[in-house]
């Protein structure tokens, strides 16, 4: 950890990233502070939208700066993830969004190593101590790991070096919903933080000096549901609770649905919420420049209707400023401006939220219409003007209006 009033300075988890991987790096440290980016989960595999492959382009007129896609399946040796899209078609659409100068992230929802159970049916106790080395199931786990290797560098530019990926696996250790998941201090699983730590490591080790992927940035995404906000030093030890440790982390993320759109929004404050919401954006810039580390809000709830309940004061006003007349729209007394008078004032509080590179909502499932996991605005629907503004503000980018990341 950096002593306090320390900046350390940005140096990669692998050190042999190869040339591409390492400008994105580079980049991303550069570009820190200077703007955010929009993220989107399954960009053209997901589309609500008629004669479009992209409801963010349809809003919009082009796609996000990042991509999102998730390798849950691929461990299994299974021709579809767990969503039900093709290796092929998921590899198209990242090389996809590589081309056009854009960033891929991977998720990885992958199935318990003991009871093959997915997503919902994930936990079994003493999954973890199973798959570290000793454990009945280790062997099992390396052999996963070398499907995930292969799926992570088989996709190539055209000099056939493997492209860039952010990799965010074991995300949301601080729930109890997956079988690697630590739970909070107050609400702790059968896995350790000791364990947690030693998968994690165990798994980059692996990777990266094992298997040779040198293609990949680690991002760390812990669930904010989780972390206690009653004072700056539960949320820290919150946030930081089996932190795998500033070696083997690139990015410090965190996966926040619960201040954007929480599921019971009469029962909650949104000027709470929004307050926690720049709290978490302070704590993980704060922690990115004292450690040298990128920062990310590597899935974000939808804004909506409880976004758009929040009522901004004169401070919002003013760090929204005057582009595109979005310091207008937000100052009216009219509804329907959930992303601009919600996330993008949260997103340009102070120097520490706006190092903040991305913000990823999540898949645009026709299953999940009206939740907070429901990802972008549909062309004419309700929230599809502010959306645009949103994204078209002096401090968002979106693909084409990204600098060159790949020189």
């Amino acid at each position: 950890m950096a002593e306090e009033g320390t900046i350390m300075k940005s140096k990669p988890v692998d050190g042999d990233l190869n040339r591409t991987t390492r400008s994105l790096f580079d980049a991303l440290h550069c570009a820190t502070g200077e703007f955010a980016m929009l993220g989107h989960q399954n960009e053209t595999s997901n589309v609500i939208g008629e004669n479009t492959d992209s409801d963010v382009h349809a809003v919009t007129g082009s796609y996000p700066a990042v991509w999102g896609n998730d390798l849950g399946g691929v461990e299994l040796d299974q021709n579809r993830n767990l969503d039900g899209f093709g290796a092929e078609a998921i590899r198209n659409e990242m090389l996809r969004a590589f081309n056009m100068g854009a960033i891929n992230t991977l998720s990885w929802h992958s199935a318990n190593p003991l009871t093959l159970g997915g997503y919902g049916h994930n936990m079994a106790e003493g999954t973890v101590e199973a798959v570290l080395p000793g454990g009945e199931a280790h062997g099992k786990f390396l052999g996963w790991l070398d499907r995930i290797a292969t799926a992570l560098t088989t996709i190539t530019d055209a000099n056939g070096d493997p492209i860039p990926i952010i990799f965010r696996p074991f995300h949301e250790h601080t729930g109890d919903w997956f079988w690697w998941c630590t739970g909070s201090p107050d609400r702790p699983t059968d896995t350790t933080p000791e364990q947690f730590v030693a998968l994690w490591r165990m798994t980059v080790e692996y990777l990266r000096d094992t298997k040779h992927v040198h293609n990949v940035l680690y991002a760390y995404s812990p669930d904010r549901s989780r972390i206690d906000m009653s004072t700056p030093e539960s949320q820290e030890t919150g946030y930081l609770y089996a932190y795998p440790g500033d070696e083997y982390v690139d990015v410090l993320g965190f996966d926040d649905y619960w201040d954007i759109a929480p599921a019971e929004t009469s029962a909650e404050d949104p000027q709470a919420r929004h307050a926690d919401l720049i709290a978490m954006l302070t704590l993980v810039g704060r922690l990115g420049e004292e450690r040298g580390k990128l920062a990310a809000a590597t899935e974000v709830g939808s804004p909506g209707i409880f976004a758009d309940s929040y009522a901004c004061d004169s401070h919002d006003l003013t760090i929204v400023g005057q582009s595109d007349a979005t310091a207008a729209e937000v100052g009216s007394p009219s509804p329907d401006s959930p992303w601009t008078k919600y996330l993008l004032t949260a997103a340009l509080t102070n120097e520490y939220t706006r190092r903040a590179l991305w913000y990823l909502p999540w898949r645009n499932d026709p299953n999940a219409a009206g939740t907070g996991a429901y990802g972008t605005p549909v062309a004419g629907s309700r929230y599809a003007d502010d959306f645009r503004r949103f994204v078209r503000h002096d401090f968002i980018r979106l693909a084409d209006a990204l600098p060159p990341l790949y020189k």
